[in-house]
């Protein structure tokens, strides 16, 4: 009987220690539609390069896909401090003011911002033009603070500003440079304007990491590990390839 007993508690350990990677599911906040890093499938399911590339995060640190939690941009910082999720995966770009609210983890892609327009549309020659960001980016921090002689008309959404661009309602939109390509449909009047913008770096930062409440260091430290095994083993450009034509790793 004691054996019994002992060999039933060693397979119960073994057990345990064999299903410990997969006792919890990681929750992450995300603003979507923003193509091609998120937005919905034909069949309702999220998908893009940031939910394929934090499902490969999540299942490095517990076995499982992400739990994915679709919160509009403006809203993923208070959602995160109010737990609603456990990280933010949605192309949050890491800069100082950002820092003194949440804990970055290494960053894992970088790409610049860019001017799209159906028009002349000079970025030297704002005055008077109407030009579309989303709302508290760093995209709407950089046109606020920089042409301060255009009208900055705010959306919740790139799909809704991208909308009004070819309505004619805006002069430009300033997004994230392949957002911007990714929105721009076939046969549309809607080109990439002016030199591509990645300075100063006070509001670009250095890069796109996951944001953590400060006090969840040990999570941030699996994920920035989990993000380095990822880069290492191939899958990130696997997954990076299906999505862009050029190399956005960091």
């Amino acid at each position: 009987m004691k054996k019994l007993f002992i060999m039933a508690a060693s397979l119960l350990v073994l057990a345990n220690t064999a299903n410990a990677k997969n006792k919890d599911v990681i929750r992450a906040g995300v603003d979507a539609p923003y193509p091609p890093f998120e937005y919905k499938a034909p069949d309702g399911s999220l998908t893009g390069f940031e939910i394929e590339l934090g499902n490969e995060v999540c299942k490095e640190i517990t076995g499982k896909d992400c739990e994915w939690v679709v919160q509009a941009w403006d809203g993923l910082i208070p959602g995160l401090l109010a737990r609603k999720y456990d990280m933010i995966f949605s192309s949050m770009s890491i800069n100082d003011e950002r820092k003194k609210r949440v804990l970055f983890s290494n960053s894992y892609y970088t790409t610049p911002s860019a001017y799209f327009s159906a028009t002349n549309f000079d970025p030297t020659a704002s005055k008077g033009k109407r030009i579309g960001v989303q709302r508290a980016t760093i995209q709407d921090t950089y046109i606020t603070e920089f042409l301060t002689d255009a009208e900055v008309v705010r959306y919740t959404t790139a799909d809704d500003m991208a909308l009004d661009l070819e309505s004619g309602r805006l002069d430009a939109m300033f997004v994230d440079a392949p957002v911007g390509m990714g929105i721009i449909k076939e046969g549309s009047k809607i080109v990439q304007v002016g030199e591509l913008v990645k300075e100063p770096v006070r509001i670009f930062g250095n890069g796109v990491g996951a944001a953590f409440r400060k006090r969840d260091t040990k999570l941030e430290a699996q994920v920035s590990a989990a993000l380095e095994t990822i880069k290492k083993n191939g899958k990130y450009d696997e997954i990076m390839k299906r999505y862009f034509d050029f190399d956005i790793k960091i």
